[in-house]
């Protein structure tokens, strides 16, 4: 779940660029981010939490 969190943070959220890169079908990943946002509490549709969860992706790669 973070490889595709960090994917889709590094496409600034477009669905099917994402959905692409990941070679997953759209429906797909709108599941995935869907659990992270359910797991995380976050809003992925706001920016703030975007950023929360990229700098804490980045601190994760180390």
């Amino acid at each position: 779940m973070v490889h595709t969190l960090t994917v889709f943070l590094e496409h600034n959220g477009a669905w099917r660029t994402t959905a692409a890169a990941l070679h997953l079908h759209v429906s797909t990943l709108h599941y995935r981010i869907g659990r992270i946002q359910q797991l995380t509490g976050r809003d992925l549709s706001t920016a703030r939490d975007r950023v929360d969860l990229y700098l804490a992706c980045a601190i994760d790669e180390g």
